[in-house]
């Protein structure tokens, strides 16, 4: 999950990149196979293979030529060019996969248009991700990633009334998902409703208590509605766990500002 660029100042960080691909596991690697080729004796045509394989790109554009008419081949290519951030072709072998006699049922259509509005978002063409991703839930009705995924757009769109729907049937249709939680939690942030935000955030925790950027989200809701102690011990569990200097900075400054007012309210620091 990569992490934001800009420091956290007062910002809810979110857990993932926005979007995920998978409704079990946010970033799923592509499952390729380990080669193991003895060294003894290894031939010029071995070699050049090793080469080919190289990446997973080049993997798969070697698996498209081999196969051209196998939806599953295509769909790989696809999220290796999209990882790529070869976003044009990922998305045309995306349409590829698609386009193939339906006989071919070694890809569920819902995959299919979760990588697609994937690509779609990449791209900045967030109307097309949510058409996309949408087009997935007629395929998985309760796919709690693609309800995610909507969420987040939406968010994006600056509807967080209609992203808190997506965002809460996420987290209903799988509780044991964390992402969803997170993302309810900043739907309700950003409808100014930090209480409520905190109670998605802290749940996120419990289902990853080594990502220390719940710990900042709980911290940072429960300060706005007003819990100073709470917010205080969720910003000194952030701090045991976050490593990059700048955002050490941020949890710094939050947790003296927080006991400050804990001490000028009476508060026990």
């Amino acid at each position: 999950m990569a992490r934001p660029k800009q420091q956290p100042g007062r910002e809810a960080l979110r857990t993932d990149k926005a979007v995920e691909r998978s409704g079990a596991a946010p970033f799923p690697m592509i499952g390729l196979s380990i080669l193991i080729v003895c060294l003894l004796g290894l031939t010029a045509a071995t070699a050049a293979r090793n080469r080919i394989y190289h990446d997973p790109v080049s993997l798969w554009h070697s698996a498209v030529k081999s196969s051209p008419n196998k939806k599953r081949t295509h769909e790989n290519y696809g999220q290796a060019l999209s990882s790529a951030g070869r976003l044009d072709e990922a998305l045309k072998q995306l349409n590829t996969v698609l386009s193939l006699p339906d006989t071919d049922q070694s890809v569920p259509f819902r995959d299919v248009y979760r990588e697609v509005g994937v690509v779609y978002f990449r791209l900045g063409l967030v109307d097309e991700s949510i058409i996309a991703w949408k087009k997935g839930l007629v395929y998985a009705p309760m796919d709690a990633g693609l309800m995610n995924n909507i969420s987040l757009a939406l968010l994006r769109q600056k509807r967080p009334d209609e992203a808190l729907s997506y965002a809460l049937q996420a987290v209903q249709s799988n509780p044991y998902m964390p992402e969803p939680m997170n993302t309810s939690g900043e739907v309700y942030l950003t409808l100014g409703q930090p209480a409520k935000a905190a109670e998605y955030f802290m749940r996120y925790v419990q289902f990853r208590p080594e990502d220390s950027r719940g710990y900042w989200n709980a911290a940072l809701a429960l300060e706005r509605a007003g819990d100073y102690q709470r917010s205080a011990q969720y910003a000194s569990a952030f701090l045991s766990l976050e490593r990059d200097p700048r955002f050490v900075q941020a949890g710094q400054q939050l947790l003296q500002s927080l006991k400050a007012r804990m001490g000028s309210a009476g508060i026990p620091k």
